[in-house]
């Protein structure tokens, strides 16, 4: 039975700055939880309803995120996410659209290698990046953000040696975490065919690679297996099982086709539980209550961002060459001055104007 959000020691914590999420990060174990319930303390004080900002099993993993322009109110959050009952995460796939995530309140984003395959390499997901790259777009997104990245690091691009060196390189940039596969090289996007896994044994080693370079830093390790399509359900929860008890922090059954693999995923496996949505995919796009209800809690739209830029995109450039004009599309666009104030554009006038001689 999936364990409930109410097990993992420490999720729920209030938003925090960028300085205090700094601070605790350096005093490392005890220090981190005791950041967290200073914040906790000052949020009540200020009568700021509770948010959900971080990955379980590390008391002090919280999530520095800045007020922003435009942030949602906590009316128009869904309950189940208010109430921190769900975390729904958005994928993101460069230094935009992670900003933009962050605007509307997302207190962590994913990183998908799907996404950054296609807006970097214009290429899909079938294994063509390399680890310099995805820690390249990393490195820029975690920069330009103050809320929680989590990188999908697909298999580790390599053996033990090399996932430590990308963990640690993640850690190092201020990622928060990382998600990896059990696929075989060169893998692919996990609702495409004709996949292939590594021995389950292999990827057990990995992952305890990973939880030994990770140490006492805060930072979530999630085990994915892909075996569910290769191999059937009982594989893939064996797998599961499995990658637990090797450090995996969150369990990810890649790919469910139905409602009853959904159901028996979260009936068979221990919590915290990871579910991806893909509009198009192969798995049910179920409502958040019943997602909750079969026993996941984090939920990912990995790839809705990425869609609706590019249908965005393509409307807009089709639009133009037929019209010779953007003037139908107004109600569309973002308008110049709010582009510049999510980029930030005053701070830089700010700075700029602070040192002129």
């Amino acid at each position: 039975m999936a364990e409930k959000p109410g097990y993992w020691d420490g999720l729920l914590r209030r938003r925090v700055s960028r300085r205090r999420a700094l601070q605790a990060a350096t005093l490392g174990g005890a220090g981190l939880a005791t950041a967290a319930a200073l914040s906790c303390e000052n949020d009540a004080e200020e009568g700021i309803a509770p948010t959900l900002i971080t990955a379980p099993g590390h008391p002090g993993d919280v999530t520095d995120t800045p007020t922003r322009r435009g942030q949602m109110d906590q009316e128009d959050v869904h309950p189940l996410i208010s109430e921190g009952k769900v975390m729904v995460t958005p994928g993101v796939y460069d230094v935009l659209s992670a900003k933009i995530a962050e605007t509307v309140g997302f207190p962590a984003v994913v990183l998908t290698g799907y996404g950054v395959s296609a807006s970097h390499l214009g290429e899909p997901d079938f294994g063509l990046l390399t680890q310099t790259e995805v820690l390249d777009v990393a490195r820029r997104v975690t920069a330009a953000v103050g809320i929680a990245v989590i990188v999908d690091g697909d298999t580790g691009y390599g053996g033990a040696l090399n996932v430590q060196q990308m963990i640690r390189e993640l850690i190092r940039m201020g990622a928060r975490g990382v998600i990896l596969e059990d696929q075989r090289w060169p893998k692919r996007c996990g609702h495409m065919r004709d996949k292939q896994v590594i021995d389950a044994e292999e990827h057990a080693a990995k992952l305890r690679a990973a939880r030994d370079a990770r140490g006492e830093v805060p930072f979530v390790i999630v085990g994915r297996t892909d075996a569910l399509e290769t191999h059937g359900l009982d594989e893939a929860i064996r797998r599961a099982l499995l990658y637990k008890e090797a450090g995996a922090d969150v369990l990810f059954v890649e790919g469910p086709r139905s409602r009853d693999e959904l159901r028996r995923i979260g009936r068979e496996l221990p919590g915290p539980l990871a579910v991806n949505l893909i509009e198009g995919g192969r798995t049910p796009l179920c409502p958040l209550e019943e997602l909750v209800d079969m026993g996941f809690y984090s939920i990912g739209f990995v790839l809705s961002g990425l869609y609706a830029a590019a249908r965005a995109l393509e409307r807009t450039y089709a639009e133009l060459r037929a019209q010779g004009t953007t003037e139908g599309l107004k109600e569309a666009l973002m308008p110049f001055g709010e582009f510049n104030a999510l980029i930030g554009l005053e701070d830089r006038y700010a700075t700029d104007e602070r040192y002129r001689p």
